[in-house]
């Protein structure tokens, strides 16, 4: 009767435990999502205006690239994708970004999508570990660099 209540205190009781996901791994994947949206929402806008082509593929590129760096495939591979309740797997929706009709519109858009992105970066450091608020603090200041060289224009 003595060793039932001391079966939680036993090595090894709580293994049925599933393991808690490190939340700064999940804020990176988080991340790299944001970055790989904003890839698209540069692709949906060379789209409808191809000349623009060269100077945003360029930033578009780079988002790509944050995307790698946040969440590299050996790290992507340790997370497991959302289950509903009924254990099947919810792939998450990718809406298609909107164009502007005007390029001009359309570069504005980029730009304010950019600048709460680097405002939203700049917040998330804020609840990192030292290592990816460095990366975050990075990614952040190429968004508000993007803004910057957008609205220029």
């Amino acid at each position: 009767m003595l060793a039932a209540p001391l079966a939680g205190c036993l090595p090894g009781a709580d293994e049925d435990e599933p393991d808690k996901p490190d939340p700064d791994l999940l804020l990176r994947a988080r991340v790299a999502d944001e970055a790989r949206a904003l890839a698209a929402q540069y692709a949906a806008v060379i789209a409808r205006f191809p000349t623009a082509g060269d100077e945003l593929a360029t930033l578009a590129a780079e988002h790509e690239e944050h995307a790698r760096a946040l969440l590299p495939r050996r790290v992507a591979r340790t997370l497991t994708p959302t289950a509903s309740p009924t254990g099947a797997r919810s792939p998450s929706p990718t809406p298609t970004p909107t164009v502007a009709p005007t390029l001009r519109a359309a570069r504005a858009d980029l730009a304010a999508a950019e600048t709460m992105a680097a405002r939203r970066r700049t917040q998330q450091t804020l609840r990192a570990k030292p290592e990816t608020g460095r990366l975050l603090a990075s990614v952040a200041g190429c968004e508000a660099a993007h803004a910057a060289l957008l609205a220029d224009r």
